[in-house]
């Protein structure tokens, strides 16, 4: 390895250093953020369902639980990838390095924080007598990095995106939450709360597939599917291929939207 290549991992490794400490900076709790924000939805939504209707879903507090956890996970990506360099335009400005990088210190730190997630969910899941294997570990691994590909990709579009026109932070977070509840997070596909032709768009929601095959990874809910995660994966790559290649030549514009 190079020194160039030794300087850049040091950077990213500084980056993501900082985002994080920056990010629960003169916060009581600190990191304890990272789990009480989606456990907390989780006791809330979990309540309320099983209240108002009765689903048939063995384990709905896992198939809940993991849901939300993954769809935490994406919309960091999202929103993270999207902020990453406004976030971090005073350095941008004043240090030459790769833009890249920005962008996956951003998006790490969304990986560090599923991570410390799925710790607390295999937990509960070993205590709720679901059996953990190693190949649920991997498939799940294999799953993030999909979703953590396609959200690089993404981010490279809509960085560049929210410098000229800041009035898309509002948007995509309206978006992300409009998808929140098109994507099977709280209910199946078949519950009684998905009838007619929204059902077939549900089913069809790729974020949706991808939750259910990690619900089925630790085998939760659902069958799995690998060609198809495959595919995924393939058109993730190529979602970050034509990204990277738009942000290297759309990066050199940006300085004067600062």
């Amino acid at each position: 390895m190079n020194l160039l290549s030794q300087n850049k991992i040091d950077l990213l490794s500084e980056l993501v250093k900082t985002s994080f400490k920056m990010r629960y900076q003169n916060s009581a709790l600190g990191v304890l953020w990272v789990l009480i924000k989606p456990y907390s939805q989780f006791l809330v939504q979990y309540v309320v369902w099983t209240r108002i209707t009765n689903f048939q879903i063995p384990n709905y507090q896992l198939y809940l639980l993991l849901g939300i956890i993954m769809f935490t996970f994406f919309n960091e990506l999202i929103i993270l990838g999207q902020m990453s360099l406004l976030d971090r335009a005073h350095i941008i400005l004043k240090v030459s390095f790769p833009r890249q990088i920005a962008i996956f210190s951003a998006l790490i730190s969304a990986f560090i924080n599923l991570a410390i997630n799925m710790v607390f969910f295999i937990i509960i899941a070993l205590i709720n007598n679901v059996t953990i294997t190693p190949f649920s570990i991997i498939y799940f691994i294999f799953l993030s990095i999909i979703l953590f590909i396609f959200g690089v990709g993404i981010s490279f579009f809509t960085s560049i995106a929210t410098i000229k026109l800041r009035d898309l932070k509002n948007v995509f977070e309206l978006g992300m939450f409009l998808l929140q509840w098109l994507t099977p997070i709280f209910y199946s596909i078949s519950s009684n709360l998905v009838e007619g032709s929204v059902s077939n768009y549900i089913a069809a929601n790729p974020l949706g597939i991808i939750i259910n095959q990690a619900r089925a990874a630790f085998g939760i809910y659902g069958q799995l599917n690998i060609p198809l995660m495959f595919a995924y994966l393939i058109a993730s790559i190529i979602v970050f291929v034509v990204g990277w290649s738009y942000f290297t030549v759309k990066v050199r514009e940006i300085a004067e939207y600062f």
